[in-house]
């Protein structure tokens, strides 16, 4: 994540760039644990769906993320977006946007 995003961070200012660095990082989380679940799904007992919720877990924070940036713009520019990214969040990071969406405690630059 840039130094800039990181100070709108503290300062609970939400930028366009900051949303995408924070949907890079939903992606590979996403990705892991959906390949986890096709693989894992048919041991039995040591299978308890646990990769399942936490897929869905994030997929539920890459649509906050993306209700946020999608008055602005279309889906495929945010998917473009997001895929050029080179600068990706932390989890702790997402997890602390997420937190302040859902507390409504940010403000959109």
């Amino acid at each position: 994540m840039k130094k800039q995003d990181k100070e709108n961070l503290q300062s609970k200012k939400l930028t366009d760039s900051l949303l995408v660095s924070c949907l890079a990082a939903c992606e590979p989380v996403i990705s892991k644990n959906a390949y986890f679940e096709k693989k894992w799904a048919n041991c039995g007992q040591s299978y308890n769906g646990c990769y399942q919720y936490e897929c869905q877990l994030w997929m539920g924070y890459r649509e906050k993320l993306r209700s946020l940036l999608l008055p602005i713009y279309s889906m495929k520019i945010i998917i473009q977006m997001t895929k050029s990214c080179k600068d990706k969040a932390t989890r702790q990071e997402v997890l602390k946007v997420i937190r302040m969406i859902e507390k409504n405690d940010y403000e959109l630059v």
